[in-house]
Order: C-alpha cells, then sequence, then structure tokens
C-alpha cells in the first residue's frame, strides 16, 4: 500500500478532502470502519497534508496501542501462534505500512521528520510501557533483561523502538541535543518503565548518548540546581533529568564503563580550560552530585578523579572557585558538604581517598614537583575535620539513627594495618587525624579490628610518641569497647607464640616501657584500663620466652615478669614451668663473661625468683631445681666442677664392635684382687681402655667465685621464710629454725618442711641408691662395707666442690643436717679411710682432703652435731700428723653413734661431750705439747 501512495502524484484536492472525511468519519465512529481502512486514510493525508500530522499520528498511537494489548492477551492465553481475533493479522500489515511511511519521512526529510517522528516515538514506547507495567504478563521494572526481552519479541514496541533509533541515526551527527533531550524527557516522565528504552538505545550509540547526555545533564544543572544552596541536597524534583542522567549511565555501565569513565573524565578537563564561567564553577558540583546518585559513578570518580586531581589541578581549581566562594559562601558551604557525603559513601578505592586528602593538607616538598597552594592545603584539612566530625556522629549515633552502614569505615577495615602503619610515620595534625579516624574505624568494626590496630602499635613502635599512638587510641576506644585491653593482650601474646612473625624483642620492650609508664603514674587522673592487669592475666604466654636464644629478649621478659608480679596464686603446672624457665635462665646468666652485664641478669632473675618464692609449693620446686643444676653435666661446670673430654657414649662410638665376651676371658688371666679401695677405682670401661681423665672447668677463678656468690645469694633468697604467710607448725620441729650465717649473710630463716627437703634432696643427689640413708652412724668396723658408697659420694664433693658451700650455707640448721646425715657419715667416712692409708707425715700434706675435714667439722659444730669441745677439733688438723687426724675423726665418729642427729634443736644442745670421747683429743694435745699448748685451754677449760 505504501508503494502505491509513493507512486501516486500530485493530490487533487477533492481527493484530499475525501480522505479527510473519511478519517473524520472513523475517527468520531459515525459509521463502522475497518482498521486497516481507516490507518490507510491517515497515512494518505501524512503524506499529502502535513498540517495533519498530529492528528494521524494520534491515530497510529491507538493502533500500536491495540497491538500491543492483543500481544499481551495471546501471551496471557499461552496461544501466541494463533491469534484469538481475525483482525490480528490485518493489524500487524497497518503496522508495517506505518513504519514504511515513517521511515520514508526519515530518510526524506531527517532535519523536518525525525525529531517530530523521535518525540512521537519515544513518548508513544513510554506511554505503553508505564499504561502496560502492572500486566500479569510483563516482568517488574527491575528487571530490565527480561523487560527488554519480552518488548523487544512484541511487533508493535519493536516497530517503535526501530523507528526511534532510525531518528536518533539520522540526528546523531546534526542535531544530537535534540533527540538526547527528548530521550531525557521521556525518561523522567516515565522512568522506571522506560529503563529499557534507554537501555536499548543507548546501546546503539554509546559514545554519543553517554556525552550528549552529561552535556544534557550539565546544562539542566546549571539551569536548576547548579546554584543551589542546598546542593547536597538536590532531589529529582529540583533538578528532573539528573536522577535520567544516572539511570542512562547505570543501564550502559555494565558494557561501557570504560566509555562512561573517559566521558566523565573528558567533561571534567574540559572544564579547565573552558572560557564559560559557569561551567567552571558547576562542572566539578554536577560530577559530585551525579556520583551522589550513583554508587557507579561515585567508584569512577574515586578512582580516576582522584589520580586527576594533581597539585596543579588543584591550584586552578582553587582560582576558579575563588570568586564562587567570595560571592556565595553558602554555596561553596554546601558543596564542601556534600564532598563530606560522598566521601562517607565511598566503598572502592578510600585508602588512596584518604591518602590524597591527607597529602594536600600537609605535603611533603619536593624540589622540581609543584605544590598545592595555601588555599588547597587549607580547604583539605577542613574537609579532613569535617570528615572526622561526620564519622564521630555516625559512629557514635549509629544505633539511635537508625543507620547500620558507613561504606567508607567499612571499606577502611582491610586498609586498617597499612592506615596504622602510616600513622606511626606521622605527626603533627596528620598524626591526630589518623588517630581519631581509626578509632572510627575499630569502634564500627568491633573488638577484633580494634585490638588488631593496637596490637600492630605495640609490635611496630620504635620510639616512644609512636608508642604514644596507643594511649591515645586506647582512651578514644574504651568508651564503647570497655574490654578492647584485654582482647589486644591475647592477641599480643598470641603473636609471641610459635611461630613468632614480629620482632619479639621490639614487642616486649613495647610493653616493659607500657608498664613501667603505668607504674609510675598510678595516681594519673585520667581513668583507663590498665596493661598491668591484662598481663596478670596471660604471663604464663610469656614462660616459652625465657628459653628465647636471645638474652635479651630473655632479659625483657624477666624485667615484665617482674613488674607483672608472680606473688598471685597459680596452679602447681604454671609453677613448675616458670620455676624450671628461670632457673635454666639463671645458669644462662652465670655463663656470661661480662661481670656486669652477667650481675644486671642476676639481680633480675633474683628477684623474679623471689616473688615466686612467697608460694610455699613453688618454694621447694626452685630449690630442687637449682640443687638439681649444682650436679647436672650441663650446669656444674659453672661452679667448679671438672669436665669430663669423654664419656661412655663417645666410647661406644669409638669402639662399636667389642665383644663382652672376649673381654671377659681376657679378665680371667689377670688376679683377682681384694676388695679395697684400690679395686673400687675402676680404671675404666670394658672395652674402652682407660677412663680420660677430666679436665678444668674451662672458666677462671674469678669466674667460677662470681659465679658461687650469686647461687648462694639466690640459694639464700629462695631459702628464707615468708612471714606474711599463716605457717602451720604440725609438730615441735616444725617451728621456724633460725640459721645464723657469717656476718657478710643475713639470717636465714627455714620452715620445717623446707628444712627436711633441703636435707633430703641433698642426700638424694650424693648418694648412690637409699641404703643407709638414715640418720644413724653404725658401728666403725661396718666401714669395710661401705666403702664404694662413701667413695662415691667423696667423689660427688670432689667433682662439684660449690657443693660444701651449700652445705655450709644450710649448716646452721639442725633439722636440715639430720636429713643429710648420711652424707655427712659417708664424707667422714672417707676422710678416715683416706687419713688412716696416708703415707705422708703430716694431715697438711694432702691439702685437699685437710680442707675438706676442717670443713665437715665446722658443718658438724654449727649445727649443734658436735658438742664442746668436740666442734674445735678442726684447728687442730694443720698440726697432727695423718695418722692422727684419722683418729681424731674416729673419735667424731664414736660420739656421732651414740649421739645420733636429732631433729629437735634443743635436745642438741642439751647433748654434752663425756670424757671418753675426748680422752684421744686429750692425748694427741699432751703428745703435741710443744705445738698446741695454746690451743689446750680451748679445748679444757681446767
Amino acid at each position: 500500500m505504501a508503494a502505491a501512495i509513493e507512486s501516486t502524484g500530485r493530490s487533487s484536492s477533492e481527493n484530499i478532502l475525501t480522505e479527510v472525511r473519511k478519517f473524520l468519519r472513523g475517527a468520531s465512529n459515525e459509521r463502522p470502519m475497518g482498521r486497516e481502512s481507516h490507518t490507510k486514510s491517515a497515512l494518505y493525508l501524512l503524506q499529502t497534508l502535513p498540517t495533519a500530522r498530529f492528528a494521524v499520528l494520534e491515530h497510529l498511537c491507538s493502533v500500536f496501542d491495540e497491538a500491543v494489548s492483543e500481544h499481551l492477551m495471546q501471551l496471557m492465553l499461552n496461544n501466541s501462534e494463533n491469534p484469538v481475533d481475525e483482525n490480528r493479522g490485518h493489524l500487524d500489515g497497518v503496522i508495517q505500512d506505518a513504519c514504511g511511511v515513517l521511515f520514508n519521512f526519515i530518510k526524506t526529510g531527517p532535519q523536518a521528520w525525525a525529531p517530530i517522528i523521535s518525540s512521537w516515538s519515544l513518548e508513544l514506547l513510554g506511554q505503553i510501557s508505564q499504561k502496560y507495567a502492572s500486566h500479569r504478563v510483563v516482568p517488574h521494572a527491575n528487571s530490565l533483561n527480561e523487560l527488554l526481552q519480552l518488548w523487544m519479541t512484541c511487533t508493535p514496541t519493536k516497530s517503535l523502538m526501530e523507528v526511534a533509533t532510525e531518528c536518533f541515526a539520522a540526528m546523531i551527527q546534526g542535531a544530537p541535543d535534540t533527540c538526547v533531550d527528548a530521550l531525557l524527557e521521556a525518561s523522567v516522565k516515565y522512568s522506571p518503565h522506560f529503563d529499557w528504552v534507554v537501555a536499548h538505545i543507548g546501546s546503539c550509540f554509546p559514545d554519543t548518548i553517554i556525552t550528549r547526555v552529561l552535556m544534557c545533564g550539565l546544562k539542566d544543572f546549571c539551569h536548576n540546581g547548579g546554584r543551589s544552596a542546598d546542593m547536597e541536597m538536590m532531589s529529582e524534583e529540583r533538578i528532573p533529568k539528573m536522577a535520567s542522567v544516572v539511570g542512562i549511565l547505570g543501564h550502559l555501565a555494565s558494557k561501557h564503563s570504560q566509555e562512561i569513565r573517559q566521558a566523565l573524565m573528558k567533561l571534567f578537563e574540559d572544564s579547565l580550560n573552558t572560557n564559560s564561567d559557569t561551567l567552571k564553577v558547576t562542572t566539578v558540583p554536577f560530577l559530585l552530585q551525579l556520583a551522589s546518585m550513583s554508587p557507579m559513578l561515585l567508584q569512577i570518580l574515586t578512582t580516576d578523579l582522584i589520580q586527576a586531581l594533581t597539585p596543579s589541578v588543584l591550584n586552578k581549581l582553587s582560582s576558579q572557585f575563588a570568586n564562587w566562594k567570595g560571592s556565595s559562601s553558602h554555596e561553596y558551604e554546601s558543596f564542601l558538604t556534600l564532598v563530606i557525603h560522598l566521601i562517607t559513601m565511598i566503598d572502592v578505592g578510600s585508602y588512596q581517598v584518604l591518602q590524597f586528602f591527607l597529602n594536600m593538607a600537609e605535603p611533603r616538598e619536593k624540589p622540581g614537583v609543584e605544590a598545592p597552594n595555601t588555599e588547597v592545603q587549607q580547604t583539605c584539612a577542613v574537609l579532613l575535620n569535617r570528615l572526622v566530625t561526620e564519622l564521630q556522629r555516625a559512629v557514635f549515633h549509629r544505633h539511635r539513627d537508625g543507620k547500620s552502614d558507613v561504606p567508607l569505615l567499612a571499606s577502611l577495615t582491610p586498609q586498617a594495618i597499612l592506615i596504622t602503619e602510616m600513622l606511626l610515620n606521622s605527626q603533627g595534625q596528620k598524626a591526630e587525624c589518623l588517630v581519631k579516624l581509626l578509632s572510627f574505624v575499630g569502634l564500627y568494626n568491633g573488638e577484633d579490628c580494634t585490638a588488631e590496630i593496637l596490637a600492630y602499635i605495640i609490635t611496630e613502635s620504635k620510639e616512644w610518641h609512636q608508642l604514644k599512638r596507643f594511649l591515645e587510641l586506647q582512651l578514644v576506644k574504651e568508651v564503647r569497647l570497655g574490654d578492647i585491653l584485654g582482647r589486644t593482650t591475647c592477641k599480643l601474646m598470641a603473636y609471641l607464640q610459635p611461630p613468632i612473625v614480629y620482632c619479639p624483642q621490639r614487642l616486649l620492650k613495647n610493653v616493659l616501657i607500657l608498664l613501667q609508664r603505668e607504674s609510675k603514674t598510678e595516681n594519673n587522673s585520667v581513668i583507663r584500663s590498665t596493661l598491668l592487669f591484662y598481663m596478670r592475666e596471660n604471663w604464663e604466654s610469656l614462660i616459652p620466652l625465657l628459653s628465647h636464644t636471645d638474652l635479651t629478649v630473655t632479659m625483657t621478659t624477666l624485667k615484665i615478669l617482674e613488674i607483672v608480679c608472680l606473688t598471685r596464686p597459680m596452679s602447681s603446672v604454671s609453677a613448675i614451668r616458670v620455676s624450671s624457665a628461670l632457673i635454666i635462665v639463671f645458669f644462662k646468666s652465670l655463663e656470661l663473661t661480662d661481670p656486669h652485664e652477667a650481675q644486671l641478669s642476676v639481680r633480675v632473675c633474683k628477684q623474679c625468683l623471689h616473688q615466686l618464692c612467697h608460694h610455699s609449693f613453688t618454694q621447694c620446686i626452685l630449690l630442687r631445681f637449682l640443687l638439681e643444676g649444682l650436679t647436672n653435666r650441663d650446669t656444674s661446670f659453672l661452679f667448679g666442677a671438672k669436665r669430663r673430654t669423654s664419656d661412655q657414649t663417645q666410647h661406644r662410638d669409638q669402639h662399636p664392635k667389642v665383644s663382652l665376651l672376649e673381654e671377659n676371658s681376657k679378665l680371667g688371666t689377670t688376679l683377682t684382687l681384694p676388695r679395697s679401695q684400690s679395686s673400687v677405682f675402676h680404671a675404666g670401661i670394658i672395652g674402652s681402655g682407660l677412663r680420660s681423665r677430666s679436665s678444668g672447668t674451662g672458666l677462671l677463678q674469678e669466674h667460677v667465685k662470681r659465679n658461687k656468690r650469686c647461687l648462694l645469694d639466690i640459694l639464700h633468697t629462695c631459702s628464707r621464710q615468708n612471714f606474711h604467710h599463716n605457717v602451720d607448725v604440725a609438730m615441735e620441729t616444725d617451728a621456724v629454725h633460725s640459721v645464723p650465717l657469717r656476718a657478710k649473710v643475713r639470717p636465714l630463716t627455714l620452715s620445717g618442711d623446707l628444712c627436711r627437703m633441703i636435707g633430703s634432696l641433698v642426700t638424694e643427689l650424693t648418694t648412690p641408691d637409699v641404703l643407709y640413708n638414715n640418720r644413724f652412724w653404725p658401728e666403725e668396723d661396718s666401714l669395710r662395707f661401705t666403702v664404694e658408697r662413701d667413695l662415691y659420694v667423696w667423689k660427688v664433693f670432689e667433682e662439684n666442690p660449690v657443693l660444701w658451700d651449700v652445705i655450709e650455707l644450710f649448716s646452721g640448721n639442725s633439722l636440715a643436717m639430720c636429713r643429710c646425715s648420711p652424707v655427712l657419715k659417708s664424707l667422714v667416712a672417707a676422710l678416715m679411710n683416706h687419713f688412716e692409708c696416708s703415707r705422708l707425715p703430716h694431715a697438711n700434706d694432702t691439702p685437699k682432703q685437710n680442707e675438706s675435714a676442717c670443713r665437715l667439722i665446722h658443718c658438724l659444730s654449727r649445727s649443734l652435731l658436735l658438742p664442746d669441745p668436740l666442734k674445735y677439733v678442726s684447728e687442730l688438723f694443720a698440726l697432727v700428723t695423718s695418722y692422727e687426724a684419722y683418729l681424731i675423726l674416729l673419735a667424731v665418729w664414736k660420739y656421732m653413734k651414740e649421739n645420733p642427729p636429732t631433729e629437735d634443736p634443743e635436745e642438741a644442745k642439751r647433748r654434752v661431750c663425756e670424757t671418753r670421747h675426748t680422752d684421744v683429743v686429750r692425748a694427741i694435745l699432751h703428745s703435741n705439747i710443744d705445738k698446741m699448748g695454746h690451743l689446750f685451754f680451748r679445748f679444757f677449760k681446767e
């Protein structure tokens, strides 16, 4: 039909009049007329009578509307292939003819017809979309893809879309603003039902649509809202096209995000170089207004615009805004408020934005690089201050205002450690701003994030001004998170557990600094939780660090434990762990060659051990560990013990194939010696040759003496009775015993249980077995049966001479020495055996045994086990012969046999020495009266 109309020549007036009457009769329903005939008449008038175009286009609206209604009815009845109306096929033909005429107009007269047809088609599409939006088969407006699929499979709407697209193609080069304005107006009027039209047309002309949509939006913004005092509160009613601009760009973002980025940045760059004062001032607010209405656009501006805002660009913007700021301060303030609002809404690139404002507020001067001017710096500083205030309001009024999300704080959570690191490297206003910002990040995200921030500061701070940030953050965060310091302490202790990731020395040093500061400022007016309180709850986590290879780490840990105070109640497991670790540290400290360093280490150990000794059971544990260390091969050399150059294991390694049977066969060819002192000293191990000789200690004598002094001081500290504890005296011998030491040592007070433990432990460590471990001394004739045992005890004391010092330390206590009776008995027996068999004329010809005899008698006399005058016999050993020394010791033995050691000190004081016990001493004095005459009165006051 369209072809026939096109071939028709100039129509006569009569024909036009006839068609007008025919069209009017069909429109007024005076006479029934078919849809096809009526439309044919309308199209004829459209081509021949231009003034009738609006009436004809209105008629075509009803035709397309009817066709759409029939299509949706078919879809609802699920019978789209078999029409329910016989006129259905005629409507398709009518629509096809109408579109043919419209396409011809667009092709032949685009400048005249394209704007008219474009506006009509877009308006009709908007009406249809809105009218049938609630139809059963039409998807919801939010389901854009489904909606687009429905309408593009509908012949009427598809044809209209093709007409509109053809109009855009014809106008896109010559009058793009006209078509874009029509699209925006329809979008404003029929959104969101019109979004599918925008999406389709935009996908056909992405570059042009995006650019022109932005330009049209900017013009509308300048005309309607660009000078508003409430810029941050603009709405769709105030700037109608803004929402449409955002909607169109949102539809295109999925496939054309890069084009949108380029268009936005080009718009910004053009505003820097334009001659229009209006565009210079309104472009940036326009872009920010778009960002406030679309998270997608905000993300684009966050990433791209921030990179474009170099110091030179900021300086230029500052000069462009100068007049605006001076003439309309309220508008400028609204602009800044909008900026703050957008910053709080950032969820991508928030860390970069924060860095940008901080660097611009306090820039670092770089040679050859332009710096932001003072105005820019002040503006950025103002924005940061307002941002902090806004975040404070959002965090503390979060629940009251019903707002649960602050995108900026949520997005900064993964960057919390980076911000904390920035804080540690910042000072001045920048640091103060970061402190507040980190406080709000922690408060917003809860205790885990906050504890991680605080723990990182303690872990990484190298100077006091950095560590001080911990106190500043703690003061703010404890307002809402009361237990945050406890969580932080637990996290710090977790960092110290293996595998240790952070530097333990720095962490421990900072903890120590904070604890020392708390101990010095106990009366501080600022109310806050103390790290000391929580360290007392978690101090056990520090125990493994006492065995750290770095002595500095160990010493720092000890200082922390000293401040934490180990006097608090603890479990037996914890007591054993910390006691063992402290004793190991003490022995390590004694290995130090620098006297000053060793003294400091021992002093800290002593203070910690003193605190532990407030618990009676811990006191026993410490003494056991200390005394066991005296005979341990790894630590005994510190006190003068000799080191063996080889041991049994080494011999086995050197001779792995020795046959015990062959060696026993060889033994059969030798003489069997009687059991005596010569047979009990084994020359070595079968198959391994002679036993290797013991080497020296490897330490200087001065070092050994220093170690002994430290040991005795520690033993004295660990043995003292704690009078502030109530001690239940169960029996008479449990009473407190005072041990008078030498002049340089304070009196030592021991409890009954501690006395028993010390004596029993010394006996356990120095005797080979439990046989003969009673306090009674046997007949002297029985010594031949205990020779090997006695020599074993003697050898232990010979290899570990510090045991003599330990015996002397506790010799003032009769209860402790009573439990040491088996050791004293073996020592006396070994000395008697030596002096009896000695071929040397004088006792002092064997100085080691002579000194041992004197020290032994001194211990027996101090413990009240020897009365007058036997307790003075040590003065005779330097003057007597070897055999006379044997006789003196034999007299002592007989007295001890008749008067066995007692645990009752009062009974020991009442004992006296009978004449038969002193006859030998008297005879020796008489026979050596020329040398010992001056000593006679001391022994016998006759």
